[in-house]
């Protein structure tokens, strides 16, 4: 039984946006300590965070779906 895209694409990106926001969140923190890092530096990094974790997600959550709706 294949899982549905939407299932896969909706899971994938609540789990991106979580993941982006922690990142965001330690970012911040850490550029407020180190002058080493910009502003720019932190919002590129979250996107670059939220577009490796989308991905990575679409390749995961198809088969964590999976095993929950056979079992």
């Amino acid at each position: 039984m294949a899982v549905k895209f939407l299932h896969t694409f909706l899971f994938s990106t609540v789990s991106s946006l979580v993941i982006g926001a922690i990142f965001y969140v330690l970012s911040i923190n850490r550029s407020a300590i180190s002058q080493a890092y910009t502003v720019t530096d932190t919002n590129l990094g979250t996107v670059f965070v939220f577009l490796l974790a989308m991905l990575i997600g679409l390749s995961l959550w198809p088969r964590i779906l999976e095993k929950r709706t056979t079992h």
